[in-house]
This record gives C-alpha cells, sequence and structure tokens, in this order.
C-alpha cells in the first residue's frame, strides 16, 4: 500500500453482476471456509526461514492464513474475516530512523515484508516482531515507492513469487527474495494503463490490484505481462488518504481512511473503514467502519483460503 497520495475472472464471478453497497453487514460471518492444505498445496519450503532471529511459523500455521494489517503509528494487528475482528500483535520497533511503514506483504512462514517512507523494506515476525534489514535496492529511474503482494506461482503451488506495483505508474515487478534481484514484469494496459496500485495474490496463482481510480477498482493483473486482466469498479469506495488491500476465502478487502470534510472532526479520531468485495454475488459492502486506527499496509500469505465452501 502507498499511503498520503498514493474481476476479472475470480472463479466465482458472475461477470454480469450488480454491484451492492451496504453500510449494514457488520456481525459475524459464519460461513466456512476451505483450507488450502486440502486442497493441493505441497511441503515445499516457501519464502522465509530461521536466520536473523525472525522466528517464523511453520508453513501454513493457522495464523498465516488471516490477513495481517499494519497502522501509520506501526501497530500490527491480524485481521480474521469470518467474524471480522482485529487482534492487536503489538508494536513493530525496527530500528528505521523514524521512517514510517508504507506497504507490506506476508510469506507462508507468517514473516511480513515491510516497505518503509525510506524505500527499504524490513521482515518482521508475525509471531515475535523482530526485525532484520533487507538487500533490498530499489531500481534508481523507478519503483521507490510501491504496492506489494505474494502470490503462489501455479495454482496450489507451495512456490510462491514477490511482485510489486509502481506507485508512479510504471507497472508491474517481481523481486527474487532469495538474491534481492529486482526484474521489470511489464506495464499496465487498458484504463489503468500509467495507474499505480496496490496488490494482493492467492494461493490459486492470481493477482490482483487495487487500482486508486475515481471510484476505486480491482483488477485482476497477468503476473507474465503485467496486462490488465479483467476489470470492476468498486461504487462509492475512494482510496483517500491511506489504503491497502487483502484476499480471503473468495473475497477482496479494502482498507481505506478518506480525510474529514473541512471543519470536520480530525482523521485520527476516525480511522479506517473495511469494505468487502465479493465477486460471487458482486456485492461491495461496508462491513467496519471508523476502525480507530489507520491502516497503511495490509498482507496476506498465499496459505489463506481460496474459495468459499457453501
Amino acid at each position: 500500500m502507498a499511503r498520503l497520495a498514493p474481476l476479472f475472472a475470480v472463479s466465482a464471478l458472475v461477470a454480469s453482476a450488480t454491484f451492492a453497497v451496504s453500510l449494514a453487514g457488520c456481525g459475524r460471518d459464519e460461513r466456512a471456509y476451505e483450507d488450502p492444505a486440502a486442497v493441493g498445496f505441497g511441503t515445499d519450503a516457501g519464502t522465509g526461514g530461521g536466520e536473523g532471529g525472525r522466528a517464523p511459523l511453520a508453513e501454513c500455521e493457522e495464523s498465516t492464513r488471516d490477513p495481517h494489517v499494519i497502522t501509520q503509528d506501526n501497530t500490527l494487528y491480524q485481521f480474521h474475516p469470518p467474524d471480522l475482528t482485529f487482534t492487536n500483535r503489538g508494536i513493530i520497533a525496527c530500528p528505521t530512523g523514524g521512517a514510517q511503514p508504507t506497504s507490506m506483504a506476508i510469506d507462508r512462514q507468517g514473516i511480513a515484508w515491510v516497505r518503509h517512507s525510506d524505500r527499504t523494506i524490513w521482515k518482521v515476525s508475525t509471531k515475535t516482531l523482530q526485525c532484520e534489514p533487507t538487500a533490498w535496492q530499489p531500481p534508481e529511474e523507478s519503483f521507490g515507492q510501491f504496492g506489494m503482494g505474494f502470490s503462489s506461482e501455479t495454482k496450489g503451488s507451495s512456490n510462491e513469487v514477490l511482485f510489486l506495483s509502481d506507485t508512479a505508474g510504471a507497472g508491474l515487478g517481481r523481486v527474487d527474495t532469495s538474491s534481492y534481484e529486482f526484474r521489470f514484469v511489464g506495464r499496465y494496459t487498458g484504463a489503468l494503463a500509467d495507474r499505480g496500485s496496490e496488490l494482493t495474490g492467492t494461493g490459486d496463482g492470481k493477482l490482483y490490484g487495487f487500482f486508486t481510480t475515481s471510484p476505486a477498482q480491482i483488477a485482476e493483473i497477468s503476473k507474465g505481462t503485467g496486462a490488465v486482466l479483467d476489470a470492476k469498479e468498486l461504487p462509492g469506495v475512494s482510496a483517500g488518504d491511506a489504503w491497502a488491500f487483502s484476499f480471503y476465502g473468495g473475497d477482496f478487502y479494502v482498507y481505506t481512511a478518506v480525510p474529514p470534510a473541512p471543519g470536520g472532526p480530525p482523521l485520527a479520531t476516525k480511522g479506517s473503514t473495511v469494505t468487502r468485495y465479493r465477486p460471487s454475488d458482486g456485492s461491495v459492502t461496508v462491513v467496519k467502519d471508523a476502525l480507530g486506527f489507520t491502516i497503511v499496509g495490509a498482507g496476506v500469505s498465499t496459505c489463506a483460503p481460496t474459495t468459499l465452501v457453501r
């Protein structure tokens, strides 16, 4: 997620679905979700490891299946979509010299890859909150600021790739998480060309972007070319001053903080709003409002459930 200025074909999506905006729906969601471990995830070691005291979790341990979000004051929360609860995991205290978090991705061992405003990426254990610096160096000409997200290489694979989306609109790139080598993938296409986005990926090998248009849009992105495969507008959704994006159980969750009207209460007293886009029925629903904290980054591992079990 890039804060402070700056489907597609999910299998269940009905292309002609009509969006329905509802300000209700904050109650508990009793639906059951499919466990990725039951749909063919392998046992290969994924991204992560134990070096540097990062205390990774076992691959696809229960907590790695939930989205996590980070706030402007460096607090990490675990978000559980089935009952819409946020659990405070603590304050991240990486020695960044005052640089603040601006985007986040999470790998299959529960390691958060957190981009900061000084262009660095830190690895943070979602279990212990221990920090480890990385050797990431952005290209000189672009990708100084970016959204980020992991996606499985193929459907059901335990191998995953970290993708970046340039905030200034240069397009899509990918990073080798061992060597930190960057490779440009391609520019976005169509009406979303030259636009920036936040990213989220899935365990079935898909990659999606939340584009900060007006209204905002969610689009499936080709991981091989950067082409926009399909896009859907989110009526009534604006990125505002701070935004983030994650996937869970066939649904997409957008976290936005819209600045107050002139003369209104300060933004800090309201915090972010959580909006769910459900491709299976086309609905766009505010599920949490006025959280009391402002979310500036979100991540979910490719261990998250990919479909809803009816």
